[in-house]
């Protein structure tokens, strides 16, 4: 017991010179992922409507900046609008076990009171990383949660959002302590849009690192919280899950940093169907199928997958179409991508795709749960009377493929180049390249407006 209170000392403890230069060096890379995220995704309209909003209650503060418009405001609110567009279309970073997108809630938070604040650029990383760490360990702890519905990244996330929270404002345990039993209260989001649709799934992780600053800013100023919210009789990860693993609170704090388990995104889709993705160009390259060939495809998959991506058969709009690992093939192989081109409402009531998608079915697979989280195995039936397959342990862009530094600032470069002019885009890479020696964060915020 007492698995809480040890993560919040650890928390107010940890300092830049425990970090391991390979916890740096992956800090910074997700730092730049995610605001190539934040970046691309903050005009999308249902980002556009989070800002409006934040716009039209904006305070007499100007603490912290919402990115691309500049805009100033409170750092709970600059979170909240900056973490929404970190979420908007399903390309920003993914935790190998507890499936949370760490993050477009760690990050905002991060950016938010450290310009408030004005730390420097090891404070910053330093934050990020402890962030990063608790909410992994958080979601590990009750993972299956996504097995009743939750949605795993507002659930968990809001405690690496505190964690972050923390470090920037020198909370001590006890502080943090109380923020993380305050915190709990905000726990929570649903899976229902992937299957009945909805834009709110974008907004849950500004919701996360809205609550996330609100609740480190009222424990500092001396509201108290439950001692055990995670591992009490009636804490998350009871409430949350049928099977706990408490172990992963606490197992190697200190001395294992879990931002280095978080993936990036190559696709803008659930990565739960990343595996099938390539499996299927694997199967179609090896094999050299065309799609007027297939009769039928069958997506072998662990039970996680099977339900965040397999029973999606008719989705209701683009929020739904990402998690629908049938479409997501479909896209690939007829349309040749799962990129911001692809998932439009276009595509989305094209024929065609919707027929090739009923061809594609989802079933369990037990050399792929028992060899692999989150692999894939796609068998291709053909018109010749053919059944070609291909599994893929592991997809692009997770911690057992990596993308490499090259590939990763490529894809920033496609990102912010939506916004950013091409100068400031390379100006910021080299500048979160260098994080480690930068006296004050708030020098990168202006450059990550248009």
């Amino acid at each position: 017991m007492n698995e809480t209170k040890q993560l919040a000392r650890h928390v107010a403890q940890v300092q830049y010179e425990d970090l391991p230069a390979e916890v740096v060096a992956k800090a910074k890379q997700l730092i730049l992922d995610q605001l190539g995220c934040e970046l691309a995704c903050s005009t999308e309209p249902w980002s556009k409507i989070v800002y409006d909003y934040t716009v039209d209650n904006n305070g007499a503060k100007e603490e912290s900046t919402v990115v691309t418009y500049g805009l100033r405001t409170r750092a709970e609110d600059a979170a909240l609008v900056n973490g929404t567009f970190g979420h908007g279309f399903e390309i920003d970073d993914t935790d190998l076990v507890s499936k949370i997108h760490p993050g477009c809630v760690v990050i905002p938070v991060a950016m938010a009171l450290g310009e408030k604040e004005s730390i420097n650029g090891r404070d910053f990383i330093t934050a990020v990383v402890a962030g990063y760490d608790v909410a992994s360990r958080v979601g590990a702890a009750a993972r299956l949660a996504i097995k009743r519905g939750f949605h795993p990244t507002p659930v968990f996330a809001p405690f690496g959002a505190v964690a972050a929270a923390g470090k920037i404002l020198k909370m001590d345990g006890d502080q943090v302590l109380n923020a993380f039993g305050i915190v709990a209260s905000h726990s929570c989001g649903l899976m229902e849009y992937s299957e009945t649709g909805g834009s709110v799934k974008r907004l849950h992780a500004g919701i996360a690192a809205h609550a996330g600053v609100r609740s480190a800013m009222l424990a500092r100023r001396g509201l108290t919280g439950p001692t055990a919210p995670l591992e009490g009789n009636k804490g998350l990860c009871q409430a949350f899950s049928d099977s706990q693993s408490l172990n992963d609170i606490t197992d190697g704090l200190g001395r294992e940093f879990r931002i280095l388990w978080t993936g990036l995104k190559p696709y803008c889709c659930c990565a739960g169907q990343h595996a099938a993705l390539d499996a299927a160009s694997l199967v179609t390259t090896k094999y050299k199928v065309a799609p007027g060939e297939i009769e039928e495809i069958v997506v072998g998959s662990g039970p996680l997958e099977l339900k965040a991506v397999g029973a999606i058969t008719e989705p209701q709009d683009i929020t739904g179409m990402q998690f629908s690992g049938r479409y997501g093939i479909a896209l690939r192989l007829l349309k040749g991508g799962n990129g911001f081109a692809h998932y439009t409402e276009e595509n989305l009531r094209d024929p065609e795709l919707r027929s090739f998608a009923r061809k594609i079915s989802f079933v369990p697979d037990e050399d792929v749960e028992k060899t692999t989280l989150s692999g894939a195995r796609v068998t291709m039936k053909l018109r010749d009377g053919r059944a070609v397959s291909e599994k893929v342990a592991w997809a692009t862009g997770s911690v057992h493929r990596p993308l490499s530094q090259e590939e990763i600032e490529r894809k920033f470069t496609v990102l912010a180049s939506m916004v950013l002019p091409p100068g400031r885009v390379r100006q910021i890479i080299e500048v979160v390249g260098e994080m480690e020696n930068l006296d004050t964060i708030r020098s990168l915020m202006p450059l990550l407006v248009k």
